[in-house]
């Protein structure tokens, strides 16, 4: 088995569950020298101090305020006494944790994969070998199912088309959760989406001529390629377990990972209708 850490988010949702530096510190290292424990296949995926995500839209993140010093500092030194226990700690120029998440996922088809982690995007990994892992348990398809009405292969377009407040990615106007879902339930991707008749759309129940004109209108290209988790960081899975070595890494607080958004509600389809 294969247990993959995102570490920014179980940091981070430490800190800001505290307010505490020292607290998220040792609450982190306490979660991630479990999962090593439990299993030596152990990787901690982290986030590049820039994006290539703010090249391709400049507004990406930009809603999020500065983080404190002191917690900045804490996250460099949880990322380096975890190197210094022999775990291999990825963090790769330009990317984000959750892409070398995906990058080590697809290397790792043939065995099980655990990801510690429930952010929105994760849920597009979920596969017969892959399962994440919340704070209650265990999160597979018929998780994904029930909390965004969707297939974790239609996840992407989700978010796409909803968009996603906490990195400010605009979606699709007047195309709420439910209506995502229903769009996708029905059409089975974006692009059938854009293929389908304005009389396919209009037959689904809550769907009226506004939001109609906002489909017909919206460009998905920029929000897909923001949510879309890159897949071919350069990271090998093969040479990660004969030795870690931490690299020289410094945090800046402008590209730096916010609070976690509050949970989706499990009741997704609650737009208001047209």
């Amino acid at each position: 088995m294969l247990t993959l850490i995102d570490l920014g988010a179980e940091f981070w949702r430490n800190y800001f569950g505290s307010k505490s530096a020292v607290v998220a510190y040792e609450l982190t290292l306490e979660h991630v020298d479990w999962f090593r424990r439990d299993c030596p296949r152990t990787v901690v995926c982290c986030d590049s101090p820039k994006s290539v995500r703010k090249e391709w839209f400049e507004g990406y993140k930009s809603n999020r305020p500065p983080k404190p010093k002191e917690a900045v500092d804490a996250l460099v030194a949880v990322q380096r006494r975890i190197a210094s226990w022999g775990v291999p700690v990825v963090l790769c120029d330009g990317y984000e944790g959750d892409d070398v998440l995906a990058t080590l996922t697809g290397q790792a088809w043939i065995e099980e994969v655990r990801i510690i982690g429930s952010e929105k995007d994760l849920f597009a990994l979920i596969a017969p070998n892959v399962r994440l892992m919340g704070r209650t348990g265990p999160i597979g398809a018929n998780e994904c199912m029930e909390k965004f009405g969707v297939e974790p292969a239609q996840m992407t377009d989700w978010i796409a088309l909803v968009g996603d407040a906490t990195d400010a990615i605009p979606g699709c106007p007047n195309c709420g959760p439910g209506r995502a879902s229903d769009l996708l339930t029905r059409f089975g991707s974006i692009a059938g989406i854009q293929a389908a008749t304005d009389e396919d759309i209009l037959s689904i129940s809550g769907i009226g001529k506004t939001t109609l004109g906002s489909l017909r209108a919206w460009d998905p290209e920029l929000a897909l390629r923001l949510v879309r988790l890159i897949d071919d960081v350069p990271v090998s899975l093969g040479e990660l377990f004969g030795g870690s070595e931490f690299p020289d890494y410094v945090e800046t607080d402008a590209e730096t990972d916010a609070a976690p958004s509050a949970p989706e509600a499990n009741d997704t389809r609650g737009d208001a209708a047209e």
